[in-house]
């Protein structure tokens, strides 16, 4: 197979987990990111539903976007993090299903020295077999730490039982199956607002992916990145701004 797929060094947000490792294991962590086309790849997205054009970079949102994914977001100011993305969809793709080639694929890509792997950055599992080359790929290698945020809950359903545990998924609210992650107790994530929507909740805030990826228990995400003008989202980043309330994860 000659076409390849890249993982990515840590970005802002995973920049946050490694400082927290750095301290907790007393050296440095090797933390990657794989990523697809945001939106493009999130076959249940829903309520963070956008895409950003694979040439043009334009951004479209979903009918019922009420907070844009932050990832798209990336995708249009950057060529070069597109270019990325939908080279890596693409040669997974080429795959035709098999599980077991698209494993393949991902295992001779990741880094050697890898730590801490976070599965779909950007974008998410696009069918079952792909969710189930991660499966692979993830029982090939028990000591590296993985983890996911994934809106495509019937393919982990389907697999209940079957998950590594060196894998953390993680539901993400906001998608189409959401009724899924109740009926099945599935541990999960929920963007909110402001704090004071997690304290109601009874949730954790999440600020440098640990609760992601050694928790067992479901928590909160702090709402991020650009948000469409008029919106409930814009106007509650202004909220947060005002009160010096910390929701970037670059700031």
């Amino acid at each position: 197979m000659t076409t390849k797929v890249k993982f990515q060094p840590a970005n802002a947000k995973l920049a946050n987990l490694a400082a927290y490792l750095e301290e907790l294991w007393e050296r440095k962590p090797h933390i990657y990111g794989f990523s697809l086309p945001a939106g493009h790849s999130c076959p249940f997205a829903d309520e963070c539903l956008t895409k950003a054009d694979r040439y043009t970079g334009k951004l479209t949102d979903g009918p019922n976007t009420q907070f844009r994914c932050f990832m798209a977001t990336m995708e249009g100011f950057q060529p070069s993090m597109r270019q990325s993305v939908w080279a890596n969809f693409d040669a997974l793709r080429e795959c035709k299903n098999d599980s077991f080639a698209m494993a393949e694929l991902l295992q001779d890509a990741q880094p050697k020295n890898s730590d801490v792997v976070r599965i779909d950055v950007d974008g998410d599992f696009f069918n079952q077999y792909y969710f189930d080359a991660w499966l692979i790929v993830c029982r090939n290698n028990p000591t590296v730490n993985y983890y996911a945020y994934t809106k495509s809950l019937g393919y982990w359903v389907a697999r209940l039982g079957e998950i590594p545990s060196n894998l953390n998924l993680n539901a993400s609210y906001g998608g189409r199956l959401d009724h899924l992650i109740a009926e099945h107790n599935l541990k999960s994530a929920k963007v909110v607002f402001h704090p004071s929507e997690a304290d109601a909740l009874g949730l954790e805030i999440d600020h440098d992916e640990t609760h992601a990826l050694f928790g067992n228990s479901s928590f909160a995400l702090l709402l991020h990145g650009q948000q469409p003008k008029g919106t409930k989202a814009s106007e509650a980043l202004k909220t947060l701004k005002a009160e010096d309330i910390k929701y970037s994860y670059t700031r």
